[in-house]
């Protein structure tokens, strides 16, 4: 069955690398004229699109799925469930990691799945698990697609295991235990809906929100725009129910216990390499919106801004929820895209020596009970003022959260232009961080016409994490093995200089070249020893996932 193609739906490979809603997005005036200036091109430079990707999709490589197999298949999940044409093959094939997305441009689909299948409920699951154990096909669980590790590629063919068009609801909702039990395939924007309507939140909200699963974020360890205060998703968690080819693992929900180890924690940050995550038992917070208290500072330097979030965050007053820096190019460039340069408020800062190309922005929130939000709010200015930041009020951050998840729309219309835009994120200890900071700047600008951005978003009393976020033209032509050297080289100064692999995106294939070396041999032969024991015929997303094959 062809899905797309009875709901008349455009069959390209455009269709499937566009982010989100794929609603077409331009550049705005503002960011076009900067990238103008820093890039040194011109209309005649932006007048076709680059690998627009608009050709129909077409797979070099067959579903390798036995008739009988696929009769099977249809048995247990319905045959309406079961779909094997080439684009739904090569649309769940797919992530949005650069690579990939120039992969697709480029008209590619090297690994395709031989089928894509959509379980009903949990049961489905363990009957297909079953069966694809017995019969050595390989299983990669997919949910919003938002995955920027390549984590969903199917190099060994196999099924991809849609768990969004069934599993996709609320299981039970405990307000004695303040507790919620979900299914993997809820949408972060589904949950939070209806989490809110019972007067609750999930407190939960990465970049991907819009476009990512419950499932998605414990498979990948993800964290939200309000970790510090929240907590990210491993934090979260208090059960799960797992289906692997070793059984089913349904932990209980305890708040805590001395048995042993947590098994379910094994599952977080696993990214499909053991078993399928089918529901989990989440803890839920109370939503107050009215009480949020908000702020937004300015720093003199990024180090005066990186120093007064380490005593904000160690000074044991309470946590903020959201708490973000913004680098001085970050900071410029927003300022810039928003008008503000050269206003009457901007010429006050400059007066005040808070200039262009030094100083930097900070946005806090603080959420819960009224009282303890405007308590730790009135700590964190005290302490801003000590710091030499300068309160610049509340509108900033109000702004920037009323248009959180747009910046992603930008990286398809940045790539028409030929403009290599991607990310990259770590975590690392306080007394390293600026010393990584310098030294992935120096990196990024050894390349002609390249800039950086930085933010810190996550925090933490020993450290926090760094967002990388780079634009430079493509090497038209040579594009893929340009970005894969300049990728690597980045992921390679950030290790060096004290960073981890990842904080919050997960591994995936990706980043899994550098992960026994980052880990050691000791530890990779443990998750070894895992691996084998849930999936021993290595059926669970194989291919070089987490490092492991």
């Amino acid at each position: 069955m062809n899905y797309y193609k009875s709901t008349g739906m455009d069959l390209t490979y455009r269709e499937i690398l566009k982010w989100g809603d794929k609603r077409e997005e331009g550049v705005d005036p503002h960011m076009m004229k900067l990238i103008r200036e820093k890039f040194g091109l011109t209309d005649a430079d932006f007048r076709e699109k680059h690998l627009p990707g608009s050709q129909p999709v077409k797979l070099d490589k067959p579903s390798l799925l036995k008739p009988g197999q696929l009769i099977f298949l249809k048995s247990i999940a319905g045959s309406e469930n079961i779909l094997t044409d080439d684009f739904s093959r090569a649309k769940y094939s797919y992530g949005k990691f650069y690579a990939e997305l120039l992969d697709l441009r480029l008209n590619l689909v090297p690994d395709p799945p031989d089928a894509v299948v959509s379980p009903r409920n949990h049961d489905d699951i363990v009957r297909i698990v079953e069966f694809c154990n017995e019969e050595r096909i390989p299983i990669i669980p997919v949910g919003g697609q938002s995955s920027v590790t390549g984590a969903l590629r199917a190099p060994n063919g196999g099924i991809a295991l849609d768990m969004t068009k069934y599993l996709n609801k609320i299981v039970r909702l405990n307000t004695v235990n303040k507790t919620v039990t979900v299914q993997a395939g809820m949408s972060g924007p589904a949950f939070e809906e209806e989490l809110n309507r019972h007067g609750y939140t999930c407190g939960h909200f990465p970049q991907s929100f819009e476009y990512s699963t419950v499932g998605g974020w414990i498979a990948a360890r993800g964290a939200g725009q309000a970790s510090t205060g929240y907590g990210k998703i491993e934090d979260m968690v208090v059960a799960l129910k797992v289906v692997t080819p070793a059984g089913v693992i349904e932990t209980k929900e305890f708040p805590r216990t001395a048995q042993g180890w947590d098994i379910f924690r094994v599952f977080i940050g696993s990214e499909g390499t053991l078993g399928i995550i089918t529901e989990a038992t989440l803890n839920m917070h109370i939503y107050r919106p009215q009480n949020t208290a908000s702020a937004s500072f300015i720093f003199r330097s990024f180090e005066q801004a990186v120093e007064a979030m380490r005593k904000m965050i160690q000074s044991e007053y309470g946590k903020p929820h959201l708490f973000r820096i913004s680098d001085p190019d970050e900071t410029d460039i927003a300022f810039r895209t928003s008008g503000f340069d050269n206003t009457f408020s901007d010429k006050l800062l400059k007066m005040l020596g808070f200039m262009p190309g030094k100083r930097c922005l900070m946005f806090v929130t603080v959420e819960g009970e009224k009282d303890y939000a405007k308590f730790v709010m009135g700590k964190i200015k005290h302490t801003a003022g000590k710091g030499k930041g300068m309160y610049i009020g509340r509108s900033p951050v109000r702004k920037w959260l009323e248009q959180r998840y747009t910046s992603a729309y930008m990286r398809d219309p940045l790539m028409d232009m030929g403009i290599m835009a991607d990310t990259l994120e770590t975590a690392v200890t306080w007394e390293s961080l600026l010393r990584l900071c310098s030294a992935a700047q120096a990196y990024v600008r050894k390349r002609p016409r390249a800039f950086m951005m930085i933010y810190i978003s996550h925090v933490y009393e020993n450290g926090a994490n760094l967002y990388f976020t780079f634009l430079t033209p493509m090497e038209k032509g040579n594009e893929m093995k340009d970005f894969t050297a300049f990728h690597r080289g980045l992921v390679d100064t950030i290790l060096e200089n004290g960073g981890s692999i990842s904080h919050h995106h997960g591994v995936g294939r990706v980043l899994a070249p550098w992960m026994e070396g980052h880990l050691g041999k000791t530890s990779m032969a443990a998750l070894g020893a895992v691996k084998r024991h849930f999936d021993p015929n290595n059926i669970m997303n194989p291919g070089g996932t987490l490092g492991l094959q």
